[in-house]
Order: C-alpha cells, then sequence, then structure tokens
C-alpha cells in the first residue's frame, strides 16, 4: 500500500535508528538514495545510520562521507547539491529518532486513519479496474456515457441536484416516497426495484450480496467460473437493469408514466438481448426462445 507507506516519516534526533540513504528521513521525505542517486552508487556507507555518518564536534554536527572512488566531472554538480542540501540539517544529540504518522494531526499512528487509506487505495484500485472493464462492453456509446456517470455518481439525482444548491420540493425517492433519492437508494435498494434484483440472482444462482455503491455493485457482476464471456453478459445485464431504471424514473418524473416492476423487467431483458445480439459471435437465438431461459444465459 504505497499511501500507507507515504505517511510515515523521521523526526530526526540524533539519527541513531534512521538510515542515512535508505530512508525517507528529511529531504521532503524522499530518500537521499533516490534524489542522489549517482552518489548513492559510489557511496561507501550505504546501510550506516544518520548517527554513524558524522560526529559532534567543537563547532556542532559534522559531516564524514566516504567513497569509493574520487568524484567525475560530471558529478561535481550533483555533489554541490547534495551538500548544499545537508549542510541546512540539524541534528539533536540528546533526542532520540522517532517515527511520524503523517495520517493524524499529532503524528501518532492509529488503525483508524490507516484504515481509511487503505480503503481510499483500493476504491482507486476498483475504479481504474471497473472503467476498465466499462469500456470493454459492446453497447451503445450513450449507454456507457450514462453509465459513466452512474459510477461516478454524476446523475441528476435530488440528491446531486441539492448539491448544487437546485432548489427542489422535495428531496424523496419519485419511486417509493420514502428515503431520500441517492444512487445507491434509487438503483439497488429502493423497495420498488429490489424485485429486479432479486429475479437476476435467481437466474444466476448466487447469494443476495447487493452492494449500495454503484462501483462495487458493478464490479460483483464478474465470476470466477464462467469466464470473460459470462462476465461480459452479466456486465451487460447490469448496464441494461441500471439504464432501464433510469428510464423508468424519468418517465416517472416528467411524463406522470406509473412505475411498474414487470415492464422494468422485460425491458432490461430486452436491451440485454438486443446488445449480446450485436456484438456476440453466432448469437442468434429468437427474444422469445432466449428470454424463457434467462438461468442458462450467466451460467
Amino acid at each position: 500500500m504505497e499511501d500507507v507507506s507515504k505517511q510515515l516519516s523521521w523526526k530526526m534526533g540524533r539519527g541513531d535508528q534512521a538510515l542515512f540513504w535508505e530512508d525517507p528521513w528529511a529531504n521532503g521525505g524522499v530518500p537521499f538514495k533516490e534524489r542522489f542517486s549517482e552518489l548513492y552508487q559510489i557511496s561507501s556507507q550505504r546501510l550506516h545510520s544518520v548517527e554513524d555518518m558524522g560526529y559532534f564536534s567543537e563547532h556542532g554536527w559534522e559531516w564524514n562521507f566516504s567513497w569509493r572512488r574520487n568524484l567525475f566531472d560530471s558529478e561535481i554538480g550533483v555533489a554541490s547539491t547534495f551538500l548544499e542540501t545537508i549542510a541546512a540539517i540539524r541534528i539533536c544529540g540528546t533526542l532520540k529518532d522517532t517515527w511520524l504518522w503523517g495520517a493524524e494531526p499529532n503524528g501518532i499512528f492509529s488503525t483508524k486513519s490507516a484504515y481509511n487509506l487503505i480503503k481510499a487505495e483500493q476504491l482507486l484500485e476498483d475504479q481504474d479496474s471497473g472503467f476498465h472493464q466499462l469500456w470493454d462492453l459492446k453497447v451503445p456509446p450513450k449507454v456507457l456515457s450514462f453509465a459513466w456517470r452512474l459510477l461516478w455518481d454524476r446523475l441528476p439525482t435530488k440528491d446531486n441536484l441539492s448539491r448544487r444548491q437546485i432548489q427542489l420540493d422535495n428531496d424523496l425517492c419519485p419511486l417509493c416516497q420514502t428515503q431520500p433519492e441517492t444512487a445507491s437508494h434509487l438503483f439497488f435498494t429502493c423497495d420498488k426495484v429490489l424485485p429486479l434484483w432479486w429475479e437476476f440472482f435467481t437466474w444466476v444462482k448466487e447469494g443476495t450480496v447487493l452492494h449500495n455503491s454503484p462501483m462495487a455493485n458493478f464490479l460483483h457482476t464478474s465470476t470466477t467460473t464462467g469466464g470473460k464471456n459470462i462476465t461480459r453478459r452479466r456486465k451487460t445485464w447490469w448496464l441494461a437493469a441500471t439504464k432501464s431504471i433510469w428510464q423508468s424514473r424519468n418517465d416517472l418524473v416528467f411524463h406522470n408514466q406509473a412505475f411498474d416492476i414487470h415492464k422494468l423487467i422485460d425491458n432490461s431483458i430486452f436491451l440485454t438481448w438486443t446488445w449480446l445480439k450485436g456484438w456476440e459471435k453466432n448469437f442468434c437465438a429468437p427474444f422469445h426462445h432466449w428470454s424463457s431461459a434467462m438461468s442458462l444465459v450467466f451460467v
């Protein structure tokens, strides 16, 4: 976890714990071996602590470097910058080195802040993976655009409209009128749309694990047993289902059409069939045959 490790740095005392070249104890958290790699390569003190790289004299701290060979002319400039950098460093002989944890204002490590960092890093990795999988699907461009907005939580749900300071009569979900309309609620936890997902779970014969986050829900459609084609089918279904939910929501809001769960399920199935028919090689099943055997489609 790279972001977590970057939060650790040394608070320098007498230099008894930190390695001079290897550890991020100075130089803005960048180890000297990275910034001055040419000098690191010819150093005879690569694994020395900071304390072992000098001594206290009557004039204060003095550095004492040892090299395996004389410097080349091309290295003089780097060496000059290096010496200027370390000249500004103060070593305190009365204090021990201590670790500082950058994720907390007091510099003290906490499992909560470390967990939050790991969670955030994992979220970024999931986003990269999710969008890579999204662009790999063969569906109309406007559907990819819709899904991109949903995964980034950029659709104009009432929750997002309120954040933009747009005045609304209320913030309730248009379908159930009981909970605020967020993307997580509208697409995955609203009582009105849940039968759509329960139906899907019966087809794929899996436990009913329904993630609230759009990205987590999208990624959960991957399967380790059915191969890439089955995973693509599941993700194509996910796009058809979420697009149909959004269309049903807009039909109700803007055209006062009643919500019909059976119509929603039928639309999702039809869109899935249409898109698969357009990109799957040798896909020629008539819709009425295909739609009557959904339990065979995703396994």
